[in-house]
């Protein structure tokens, strides 16, 4: 039995050997006929029709100033495989509007993105140029988007833009550590641990995820990435292994570098002088911190080709390296930056590898960030849209540089802009040719001393007065100083030639009547037949009674001290707070007569020495602050008590009661310091230096003047019980309002308890107001110094300190300040590169005006604008006021001729020109005949 089922499973496996190569045999003979068939069937299988496509972008990386050089990986695998664009410009050197020129394929002036702020992500942008860039029509044709990294400076992940399939966005700007970003409509935060939260990692690690992805799970299908790293964007902190690199690299000095000050260029450059020491190491330390950053972006491209050339996709993927626009290193003084028409800045670098492109190939047209996106769209198979005024160069790239393939010649010239006209910038430009012609233009010194002669402005502040005029002793300046502690409350407002008796007790008010008469009812037999008639108010009492009071309750309670009562606890002015050796340690430094100070040498050796002396001196400053204080306390007391020549005679027509109740009154107040309960407080005696003969008082509630017969109103209440009659309708919905009036009113006239919990509240909201108060005006005035430190006129100024880098290596030289930009640094430039001509024509906001022609100064040292003739200049304004208006590719694509070209030479390329185009119809016409042939 063993053996015949042996033999029957080899006739069987026989069988079927013979069966599949019957059945085979058709197969291979007709695919050995049809081979080229079945092999690209068999390609559409694992690989798409349309090429892969990705955009590495890095944030902020030079072109000239040798970056690149220290990227080997990329440079082995992009410009060794690929093709490098010689001449690749960005319209606008500053982030937001380059990247959304990027995004749109438009001039800034068409996506109306001017600056890192204006309009950069807003609802305008969202409604309107976003749902038209290149990755909504590359979504619609079948490609799986996806876009990693940073996106607009002022993206707040609140959405994920049209057209991408996989998105990593990182929030606001450039961050390599503490960012967040929105992964695919989630807020993800990262911290600062390098393996988890390095963006250039995550970036790296993330797309090739998706690339992995959408390869194995969607094999038919092209994918389109952009890699937007932050590096080298500030704030620069690199991967702990490339921390120790390039220490002494200096390629960053190109002739350029530190070339200053320039007065043939624009204003900012005018008022730019040499860098100081200090700035020259800041800009050797920041080069290299900036080329350590670019490692990581290196080693995320190796990855990325590995994983391509892994999926086998790299012949079929497009590869695109780039940057949104430049950057400077001390060029022309310039500490760091971006933002200027010179080549440093517009420059960018562009390299791209993938089918059809030769290796090594170097194409010297002129191309710039409004192509990339109607290129990605010609890689794709997809016509630009109207609306972009970029041109697809991806026949240049496959014709290596050869234009022969197109029809109309490439262009040589594109427009550099930054910012627009505004309101503003016209007054700017106004004031810039006032003070160039010297007509109609007033200073701002000049201004504040022609105000300060008007009588608004003087001293002392009166109510309702904002600002006063004081003259500065140091700049020798006259500047306006706002008016503080000013009364503006109309309530508290007396006439001039008012002398008003001293108030001994308030008027009664419907709160303190309410109080009453529920304390009455609750103590009486018949309360339907209470009816109180209030006759005065009994918390009302003498100041001397209130002082008696609180004095009563300072040993169980502790001191009650308000705002200006320093009777009680007045020091010694000119007591001395130092011990003896304090002392020593403040005599080791004086102040000599040339303003100098000079200290003994063990201040600047021993660092024990130098803090016990800086405590000191801080121990002194404060005591004497404070004496200081109180002496301006006895001052203002004195001013408001000053007894007057006249008094006697001024009171002749005084009743001999009122008389009587006025000596009681003011004699024990100027006897003794009075306790001041409030900042309103109505119990000090009156100012009467201004007072004047023939008044007569005719009650407590207003006094008469004999001379003007003039009323004037004695009796005006407590700031409390302003606040009270104001808020009464409001008592029981204003929660907030009734404790701060509680508060009020128990600090005025109430009788505290030791029991009362009030005291404390009071005392500690008190303090606390006080401290606030006191942290705010440090802060301000901490704010305010270092404005005053680094602000210069129409600037945009910086400071750097040693806090700015948290990852090595640090900078511990201490702050400085530095000037990058400035407010009329808006401007509209032609650059153009040809095989003649070689410049760059620049207008500025400010009617400045600047040429650089590169074949005598490439390095733009030399502003050559008065070398022009009138009709060149001419004929460049005309061609720039062209393309700053311009719409489309077709109305952006312009050619620049020389005005110098003769008559016989235009006639010739006319001629040239209409031969090759009879010539080419021809020739089209002789292959429609042939093909038409053929096919009878």
């Amino acid at each position: 039995m063993r053996v015949s089922a042996t033999t029957t499973l080899g006739v069987a496996f026989c069988l079927l050997v013979t069966l599949h190569y019957v059945e085979s045999r058709p197969k291979e003979q007709s695919r050995r006929k049809h081979g080229r068939y079945y092999q690209r069937r068999a390609s559409r299988k694992t690989k798409s029709d349309k090429p892969n496509i990705v955009v590495v972008m890095t944030d902020d990386q030079d072109s000239l100033l040798g970056s690149m050089d220290y990227m080997p990986k990329t440079m082995s695998l992009l410009q060794d495989f690929g093709a490098t664009m010689k001449n690749a410009f960005v319209s606008t050197p500053m982030c937001c509007p380059s990247r959304s020129s990027f995004l749109t394929g438009m001039y800034v002036h068409n996506h109306n993105v001017y600056t890192n702020n204006d309009n950069c992500s807003s609802p305008q942008w969202q409604m309107t140029h976003e749902r038209r860039n290149f990755a909504t029509y590359l979504s619609n044709v079948g490609y799986r988007t996806g876009y990693f990294g940073k996106y607009l400076n002022e993206y707040n992940g609140s959405y994920i833009p049209p057209g991408w399939r996989e998105w990593v966005g990182l929030i606001k700007n450039s961050r390599f550590y503490n960012y967040s970003v929105n992964f695919n409509g989630r807020i993800t935060k990262h911290k600062d641990n390098y393996y988890k939260d390095y963006l250039t990692d995550l970036i790296a690690n993330d797309s090739v995820t998706f690339l992995k992805v959408s390869k194995q799970i969607y094999p038919q299908k092209p994918v389109m990435m952009v890699l937007a790293m932050p590096a080298p964007h500030g704030p620069e902190d690199s991967a702990p292994q490339y921390q120790h690199l390039f220490e002494n690299v200096t390629s960053h000095r190109t002739p350029s570098w530190n070339y200053a000050p320039n007065p043939d260029k624009q204003w900012l450059l005018q008022h730019t002088g040499k860098m100081e020491p200090i700035h020259i190491e800041f800009t050797d330390l920041l080069y290299r911190k900036r080329l350590q950053t670019l490692q990581s972006v290196d080693d995320a491209v190796y990855k990325v080709v590995k994983e391509l050339d892994n999926l086998g996709e790299l012949d079929n993927t497009y590869i695109l390296y780039t940057s949104d626009h430049g950057y400077h290193l001390g060029q022309f003084g310039l500490v760091k930056g971006k933002a200027m028409p010179y080549e440093f800045d517009v420059r960018v670098p562009l390299y791209i590898r993938g089918p059809g492109i030769r290796p090594k190939s170097v194409i010297s047209e002129m191309v710039q960030m409004i192509d990339l996106a109607p290129t990605i769209l010609d890689m794709a198979g997809i016509a630009a849209p109207e609306q972009m005024d970029g041109e697809s160069f991806l026949k240049l790239l496959q014709n290596g540089g050869r234009n022969e393939a197109v029809d109309l010649p490439w262009r040589d010239t594109i427009l550099l802009e930054r910012g627009k006209i505004t309101a503003r910038k016209i007054k700017i430009r106004e004031k810039m040719e006032a003070m160039k012609n010297n007509i109609g233009f007033v200073s701002k010194d000049n201004r504040v001393m022609s105000d300060c002669s008007k009588p608004e402005f003087q001293v002392p502040c009166k109510p309702y007065q904002k600002w006063f005029c004081h003259h500065d002793q140091i700049t020798g300046k006259y500047r306006m100083t706002k008016c503080r502690n000013i009364q503006k409350d109309r309530h508290h407002i007396k006439k001039k030639n008012c002398i008003c008796p001293p108030k001994t007790q308030k008027a009664i008010n419907k709160r303190e009547k309410r109080i009453q008469k529920k304390f009455l009812l609750s103590h009486i037999n018949y309360p339907h037949k209470f009816k109180p008639r209030f006759i005065r108010n009994k918390r009302s009492e003498y100041l001397d009674d209130v002082s008696a009071q609180l004095s009563h309750y300072e040993g169980k309670l502790g001191r009650i001290r308000t705002r200006r009562s320093f009777a009680s606890d007045y020091d010694d002015p000119f007591a001395f707070p130092l011990s003896i050796e304090e002392y020593n340690y403040v005599k080791k430094c004086r102040v000599l007569l040339n303003d100098t100070v000079v200290c003994t040498k063990d201040i600047y050796v021993d660092v024990n020495t130098w803090k016990k002396h800086k405590q000191s001196l801080d121990k002194l400053i404060e005591h004497y602050k404070q004496q200081i204080d109180k002496l301006k306390e006895i001052r203002k007391y004195l001013k408001h008590s000053r007894p007057t020549d006249q008094q006697t005679g001024g009171l002749a027509d005084v009743t001999m009661e009122t008389s009587e109740t006025m000596t009681t009154e003011t004699t024990p107040m100027t006897t003794r310091q009075p306790i001041r309960l409030g900042s309103r407080d109505r119990g000090r005696p009156r100012n009467n230096n201004k007072a004047k003969t023939g008044l007569m008082i005719t009650d407590n509630k207003s006094v008469i003047s004999s001379d003007q017969q003039q009323v004037c109103r004695c009796n005006t209440p407590l700031r409390s019980d302003y606040l009270l009659s104001r808020r009464n309708n409001h008592w029981k919905s204003n929660r907030k309002a009734r404790h701060k009036l509680y508060v009020i009113r128990d600090r005025v006239g109430r009788k505290l308890s030791a029991d009362d919990p009030l005291i404390y509240k009071v005392r500690r909201r008190k303090t606390n107001r006080h401290q606030r108060n006191q942290e705010r005006k440090k802060r301000k005035k901490r704010k305010k110094l270092k404005k005053k430190d680094c602000n210069k006129t129409m600037m945009n100024c910086f400071t750097q300190n040693n806090n700015h880098w948290k990852t090595p290596p640090l900078w511990n030289l201490g702050p400085f300040c530095f000037c990058p930009n400035a407010n009329n640094n808006t401007y509209w430039c032609v650059r153009t590169i040809n095989k003649k001509d070689n410049f760059l024509y620049c207008e500025f906001i400010t009617g400045f005006i600047s040429y650089y022609d590169m074949n005598k100064d490439p390095h733009q040292l030399r502003n050559a604008v008065h070398d022009l003739e009138y009709a060149t200049l001419q004929h460049i304004h005309e061609i720039l006021n062209k393309l700053r208006k311009c719409k489309g590719a077709k109305d952006c694509t312009v050619r620049y001729s020389s005005t110098n070209t003769s008559t016989s030479t235009r006639q010739q390329n006319i001629k040239k020109g209409s031969e090759m185009t009879r010539k080419r119809s021809a020739f089209k016409h002789q292959h429609r005949k042939e093909a038409l042939r053929n096919r009878s």
